[in-house]
């Protein structure tokens, strides 16, 4: 129905637009007959756009523009929510294992166990064929070698690139990459090489699929070498280079290309004319159509002509967004009601839930209140009292006071699936043992003598808040505390990494909240009160947290949606990856044992945790095998409290009267469409007449 509703808002609003006369006087400025500018805005600019290095979400806001993939996932049909695989800087992919079987052994890739050479047929070598109309920015065409060397530069082991790990683990890591990138092998060794100009074979660590190989490839990690090596910069042992962090340094082969910077003020980008996909139409201007159907058609794509970034706070992004100055505004959780029935809001879900995370380690938190503005931060090292925190939080509560989120109880929330390219319905936390794991969590049992008759029932009572239980924790470890000299009274004051960013109101609502529930939870159990004080403009908050600057942070793991049974390594492999709980444990050193098929395996976390991927020992498991490794590794993990989920994160945001998304059917494949295919209902021309219409002044409610 919104839909619908917007066309016919739109049509009316048009009619608006035939008398003009009487807007002769009006002192707003007219837009560009024939211009489509998209207005948006930022707390704070990007400072790195390098594919290799890039951390946060703005970051990668501007790859996107700047860059293209391999390939893209795009809808097929809006209407029942189909999906198809678009290739983009790849004109094809193909599995060639069977023709180079050679290279398995060339490059030391892991076999499946139990197999040799000769049993593999499909899964290692893939070949890529490149688009020969793609061209950097000044023109010059892109060749395999550029891709080649690309790959040499994020994996370089002098440069130990933060977006290196996609490549060196997980599961389309290349083979030999991890070597290379420790510095044990060179880079012949890595499995990437060159056919001919415009094709090139990726050889996989381990056997893969290839659906989740192209999903891997819905990213690129191409750079432009000469650019790329001309900011190069030696601190200690290790090379850095500013490539793609200033406008001078900045190089496109995307649809759009950086054309202004005024740092903390605007980012302005405009269409890169030597894009493969524009054409120009009779009046000169660059157009461009999807190669691919859209619902039975070819439709324009990357209409907007121009983008403009500001940066702003709130309050002046609301009142920008009201005066048709702005093409989007992201309401606050006080505002998102007003706004909840709009046809211009939309709604989604992410993947990424957000968590505190701890360091719990009694040395790091005694240093932190004696150096870094603490006290008796020391409480945290307690089990009972972290699993009193988790318990004591009104996770509804907390959700309504933040922009829409929805209350998360584990890891993972409903948006992964284990089997999405053959079965949409396979969720991972709607599977009977992802289930059985947070009611196992939570202590809530179903069946003859209790209130919820099936597993189901028992797992959507789950509310995450039990404050009875959290007080009596909090007893309890007030004696444990107490009784081994780490508490001996008074107020408890720690400070949160809250945020890479300026603190927003929503933070702030945020910390007050915790801290609220946090005193109801000690009320009567012998603790001081508590006072949180949340850090903004943190560059790395995750780190920080490990390495005992802070005793909490505050951020998300998401991503990886399709493939559940790898998420759990970011917790518990500390080679693969920065454990934002390294200041907790070492998962290498504990063991878990599981019942497989009626038979106990045990393994330590680390283990655990790679044996679903790659050459593991259940990689090629059926998938209730997987599911039960895979949840019980979840449920062990949060018994130990260094984590505490809270919200599944969910983007809302207003569209202006002058734009639309393809659909209004968020499709978990491709949104709404994406900027990509976002369609214009008027030109800025005469958008700023309809603005004028309406006293300067729109309403969304």
């Amino acid at each position: 129905m919104r839909g619908k509703r917007v066309v016919a808002f739109a049509l009316s609003c048009m009619l608006l637009l035939i008398n003009i006369s009487a807007l002769s006087g009006c002192k707003r400025s007219v837009g560009e007959k024939g211009g489509y500018t998209y207005n948006t805005y930022v707390s704070s600019l990007s400072t790195n756009w390098n594919p290799h290095t890039w951390q946060v979400n703005a970051d990668r806001e501007i790859i996107d523009y700047i860059t293209s993939p391999l390939v893209s996932i795009q809808p097929l049909d809006t209407n029942d929510g189909t999906f198809q695989w678009v290739y983009e800087m790849a004109s094809s992919v193909a599995d060639v294992t069977a023709k180079y079987r050679d290279n398995l052994t060339k490059y030391k890739v892991n076999l499946p166990s139990g197999l040799k050479i000769d049993d593999i047929d499909s899964g290692y070598v893939f070949e890529i064929s490149l688009n020969k109309k793609a061209k950097w920015e000044d023109g010059v065409i892109i060749s395999a070698d550029d891709y080649i060397e690309s790959m040499r530069l994020l994996l370089s082991p002098e440069m130990k690139n933060y977006r290196a790990n996609t490549y060196v683990s997980g599961d389309s890591a290349i083979a030999g990459g991890r070597a290379y990138y420790n510095g044990e092998s060179d880079f012949d060794a890595v499995g990437i090489y060159k056919v001919d100009d415009y094709t090139f074979h990726y050889v996989c660590e381990s056997r893969n699929d290839i659906n989740y190989l192209l999903t891997s490839f819905t990213g690129n990690w191409l750079v432009n070498k000469a650019g790329y090596e001309a900011g190069y910069e030696r601190t200690e042992s290790l090379l850095s280079t500013d490539y793609n962090t200033t406008l001078a340094r900045s190089y496109s082969y995307g649809p759009y290309k950086i054309s202004k910077i005024q740092a903390e003020k605007e980012m302005v980008l405009v269409p890169n004319e030597n894009w493969y996909g524009w054409q120009r139409n009779e009046d000169g201007r660059l157009v461009s159509y999807t190669d691919f159907l859209v619902n039975g058609e070819h439709i324009p794509q990357y209409v907007s002509t121009k983008i403009v970034m500001s940066v702003m706070d709130e309050g002046t992004a609301r009142s920008k967004f009201l005066k048709g100055e702005l093409s989007v505004y992201a309401p606050s959780a006080q505002e998102l009601s007003t706004y909840s029935t709009s046809s211009k809001l939309y709604s989604q879900n992410e993947t990424y839930t957000m968590s505190f995370f701890f360091n719990t380690d009694v040395d790091a938190l005694r240093k932190m209140d004696n150096q870094k503005g603490n006290a008796n931060s020391v409480v945290l090292s307690n089990l009972n009292f972290r699993k009193a925190f988790s318990l004591c939080i009104d996770r509804e509560e907390f959700c309504y006071s933040t922009a829409g989120w929805t209350p998360e109880y584990a890891l993972m929330n409903d948006l992964y699936y284990y089997d999405i390219y053959n079965d949409a319905d396979s969720q991972y936390r709607s599977s009977a043992q992802a289930m059985q794991a947070v009611c196992d969590l939570y202590g809530v049992k179903y069946g003859l003598g209790t209130p919820y008759p099936t597993l189901e029932a028992a797992y959507a009572s789950i509310n995450g808040y039990n404050l009875t239980q959290a007080r009596e924790l909090m007893k309890t470890a007030y004696r444990e505390l107490s009784g081994a000299g780490l508490y001996s009274g008074g107020e408890i004051k720690i400070k949160i990494g809250y945020s890479n960013g300026a603190l927003t109101s929503d933070n702030t609502m945020q910390c007050s909240l915790i801290e609220r529930y946090l005193n109801l939870a000690i009320k009567d159990t012998g603790f001081g009160k508590i006072t949180l004080e949340p850090v903004g403009n943190i560059p790395n908050r995750y780190g920080d947290v490990a390495n005992g600057e802070y005793a909490i942070g505050y951020g998300a793991w998401g991503g990886a949606a399709f493939y559940p049974f790898r998420n759990l390594q970011v917790y518990m492999d500390n080679d693969k990856y920065s454990l934002h709980e390294g200041g907790c444990w070492s998962p290498d050193k504990e063991y878990l044992t599981i019942k497989i098929a009626g038979v106990d395996v045990t393994k330590t976390y680390k283990e655990w945790s790679g044996s679903m991927v790659g050459n593991g020992e259940f990689a090629d498991a059926d998938f209730d095998t997987k599911l039960a490794i895979c949840s019980t590794l979840e449920r062990e993990f949060l018994q130990k409290y260094y984590r505490i989920p809270l919200a599944a994160r969910t983007s809302s945001e207003l569209l202006s009267y002058q734009v639309m998304y393809l659909t209004d059917r968020y499709n978990i494949m491709y949104g709404y469409g994406g900027m990509r295919l976002m369609r214009y209902l008027y030109d800025d021309y005469e958008f700023s007449l309809f603005v004028a219409e309406n006293g300067n002044r729109l309403s969304y409610e």
